[in-house]
């Protein structure tokens, strides 16, 4: 999303891979595409189940029945025209779950950062209503209250310190989503006036395995080694990447697919699952690419894209760190 705007205002030889395909856009999720009914009826014996809800938005089930998501864009605020947001925009597809059927199903929300397809303005009164917890990062806290998420409803974390989310090990890493100066393609960390990161990833801890959700970023150096020492095994990576002409539009970029790929190759992930690449119009990836660079780059990792019935990932062995 646009650097500026905040609130208010504003696969194994040749990759395994999994598509499941989707309808076309319409204006609420289709039988095809809403996750509702499959995510009530998952029973994961073991592992985690894991779902995508559209752009980033990712839903974990765990075998105790515990349900997380992060970052999910479920309302039609950033499509809708209005004072605070003069410029909707386009989406390719609906989110897989209506706002009201995510605030049933989950038992709390991970924001990465505060633009508005992650920190979901519309959401705040559905999930208030609810009691749903919202975890995002100590310096995105002014946003969240400025879009009408109360305190008490926000539960702040710091980049570096583990905390529990309703029995989900959560450790925030910083995410490089700010325009660093210097030209094209240049980002760093993105921190407030007291130097609180604005923007982080999560390593999550859940049914055996360690996966990552990177939320916006590009490479960092020692990201990849973070990753490593933190045993990760599933990697979930934006793959929309970017490009001069987003840049001069004030859009700070992501991943490209063939860095998803080897970043998660380089941390010594299993699997790899793309995000970031359905959302906004102008602004979307090619699960494609990454499923052809990692076959030919990195046959011992596995692309996965899931669809309604979800991916299932069973529990790991423990291992050393390489």
């Amino acid at each position: 999303m646009r650097a500026s705007e905040s609130f208010p205002g504003w696969l194994s030889v040749g990759c395994r891979v999994i598509i499941r395909g989707v309808p076309q856009r319409d204006d609420v999720p289709g039988p095809e595409l809403d996750i509702a009914d499959a995510v009530r009826a998952a029973r994961p014996a073991d592992g985690v189940t894991v779902w995508l809800l559209g752009n980033a938005g990712v839903l974990l089930v765990d075998a105790s029945g515990r349900r997380l998501a992060i970052d999910p864009w479920t309302s039609s605020w950033l499509e809708t025209r209005s004072a605070v947001n003069p410029e909707p925009v386009v989406r390719q597809r609906p989110a897989r779950l209506a706002s009201e059927d995510l605030a049933d199903l989950v038992d709390a929300v991970l924001v990465t950062h505060e633009h508005p397809d992650h920190l979901d303005p519309g959401l705040a009164g559905t999930l208030t209503e609810a009691g749903i917890p919202v975890v995002l990062p100590q310096g995105c806290v002014p946003a969240a209250e400025a879009c009408g998420y109360p305190p008490s409803a926000l539960l702040p974390v710091r980049a570096g310190e583990d905390v529990d989310v309703h029995g989900f090990g959560v450790l925030p890493l910083p995410a490089a989503h700010a325009f660093a100066g210097g030209g094209y393609g240049h980002c760093e960390e993105w921190l407030d006036g007291g130097g609180a990161h604005r923007a982080v990833g999560y390593v999550l801890r859940c049914g055996g395995r360690v996966l990552f959700h990177a939320g916006d970023t590009v490479m960092w150096r020692g990201l990849a080694e973070r990753l490593r020492s933190a045993r990760v095994d599933t990697c979930l990576l934006p793959i929309n990447g970017r490009d001069r002409l987003r840049e001069e539009r004030g859009l700070v970029g992501n991943l490209t697919a063939r860095e998803s790929a080897d970043l998660a190759a380089a941390c010594g992930a299993d699997v790899l699952i793309p995000v970031h690449f359905d959302g906004v119009l102008g602004n979307t990836g090619s699960p494609g690419e990454v499923v052809d660079y990692a076959s030919a780059s990195y046959p011992q990792l596995s692309v996965l894209l899931p669809g309604r019935t979800g991916v299932h990932l069973p529990p790991r062995e423990e291992r050393s760190p390489a």
